[in-house]
């Protein structure tokens, strides 16, 4: 998986501020303290721009075909990341924060010795749902209009979130020289870590009028991203508009080291986030009368993300505990990282080419299959044509069960035509004690899957 898409985040040039939307009493001496807190409610609507620029070193993840006791990590490779999102935000009323963003732009390039990558969100898909979640203070993002890739996902839900702000706030009010520990909701805006080991970033008021106060933050936050430790000094400062009731402005310098993971890829960072925040009028697309029509549920239909083929011929559904640690017009590999730990794979490969409406005969799939595992193979525990997609011509499923070394082990094989004869050859790879808990993903993934004809460029 490219990991460092992970790092999507954005910046815009600091404009004027806007119109009043709450009253902001005088800060009449130096000594008073005033209660700093966001005051937008049900209805208010917002112009972002947020940005991540980064340069550093990228330690990439080891490929599939060498992962052997004796390998060696690859060497680390110089890279240059740039992500920026644009949008207008209208929040919705009902419990926690939730909001309807309508994207202008979303997108990121990554150069340097790596292989180059340009992403960009699909225009169809710029209509969204944002909500922040109870207890680790991150934010989930869907679009009504249909399935995100993953690479789409990490342009639109990670750093500098605009839910997110108000909680860089401190609880109490303060006066200028106080000082606050910056809440644990907060840091997953700031850091993108999932869990948070220790925590020494404080704010503190620098400056205040009536019209603005100027916060600095600083410190280091230890944590992980899908088990990939890391750790990371921010110092910046960020602008809390009086009048407006917001924060309006975020500029935070960030180092980070991070080592890899069985899913993220080591990294070590310098980069800047630039958030900017200012008021706005609704657009047509979030009025009253557009928001009326739209469901704004996160529900699972919406969770679920695309992966579509590097080459574009075929596409699946899976849901977001599964993560590309792989790809390429030759392999694709999913990792699904679940309580902590990676407890499947699935590798995606393409068999070759037959006849038009033909494919292997499952006998002789049966037979490879079996001399591709050799003394790890146990034995059968089902098969047989898997119902899915009509799109999706023929799955044909093949279950087994073994041990490598002390470990039991359960693949599931799949066989799948298109109509042209191409041929996708898809393992699934877990320990025996997860099978249970595993269910029929399988199934559900490879139900989902549809061959596109003519080849579609791959939406990443």
């Amino acid at each position: 998986m490219d990991p460092i898409g992970r790092m999507t985040t954005r910046f815009w040039a600091l404009p004027a501020l806007l119109a009043t939307l709450t009253a902001a009493g005088p800060w009449a001496r130096g000594d008073d303290a005033v209660a700093l807190e966001e005051k937008l409610g049900p209805g208010a609507t917002t112009a972002a721009r947020i940005e991540l620029k980064a340069s550093g070193l990228y330690r990439p993840p080891l490929p599939p075909d060498a992962m052997t006791p004796d390998a060696k990590m690859p060497k680390p490779l110089d890279v240059e990341i740039e992500t920026r999102i644009v949008y207008r935000e209208r929040l919705l009323s009902g419990p926690g924060r939730k909001s309807v963003r309508l994207v202008r732009q979303a997108a990121s390039a990554i150069n340097g010795e790596i292989r180059p990558t340009a992403r960009e969100l699909r225009p169809e898909l710029a209509l969204l749902i944002a909500s922040r979640r109870e207890g680790d203070g991150s934010v989930v993002v869907v679009s009504p209009s249909g399935s995100l890739t993953r690479g789409e996902l990490e342009l639109v839900e990670g750093l500098g979130d605009t839910l997110c702000l108000a909680d860089l706030l401190p609880e109490q009010p303060s006066k200028k020289g106080d000082s606050w520990p910056i809440r644990k909701a907060a840091l997953w805006a700031l850091t993108g870590y999932d869990a948070i080991a220790s925590n020494t970033l404080q704010g503190t008021i620098e400056s205040a009028s009536d019209e603005s106060v100027s916060i600095a933050i600083k410190g280091e936050v230890k944590g992980s991203v899908l088990g990939a430790e890391g750790s990371m000094t921010c110092e910046g400062r960020m602008v809390f508009d009086r009048r407006a009731g917001m924060v309006t402005g975020l500029d935070l310098d960030r180092t980070e080291s991070r080592v890899p993971g069985a899913v993220e890829a080591g990294l070590d960072l310098k980069s800047t986030l630039r958030v900017r925040r200012v008021a706005a009028e609704p657009t047509a697309e979030i009025s009253d009368a557009a928001i009326a029509k739209l469901s704004p549920e996160i529900t699972p239909a919406r969770l679920l993300l695309q992966l579509i083929a590097p080459d574009g011929r075929y596409n699946l559904l899976h849901d977001r505990s599964w993560h590309t640690y792989w790809d390429d017009r030759k392999l694709v590999v999913l990792k699904r990282f679940e309580g902590g730990r990676v407890d499947a794979q699935c590798n995606l490969i393409y068999g070759p080419t037959v006849a038009k409406g033909k494919h292997q005969d499952v006998k002789e799939f049966e037979a490879d299959v079996r001399r591709a595992l050799g003394d790890r193979f146990g034995n059968v525990i089902g098969g047989g044509e898997v119902d899915g997609d009509p799109a999706g011509n023929f799955r044909y499923k093949l279950g087994v069960q073994g041990r490598q070394g002390d470990l039991g082990l359960v693949w599931y094989y799949y066989l799948i035509a298109s109509p042209r004869g191409e041929q996708l050859l898809a393992t699934f790879t877990l320990a025996d004690s997860d099978a249970a808990a595993f269910g029929q993903a399988d199934e559900t993934i490879i139900g989902s899957l549809q061959w596109n004809d003519p080849p579609l460029e791959a939406g990443r």
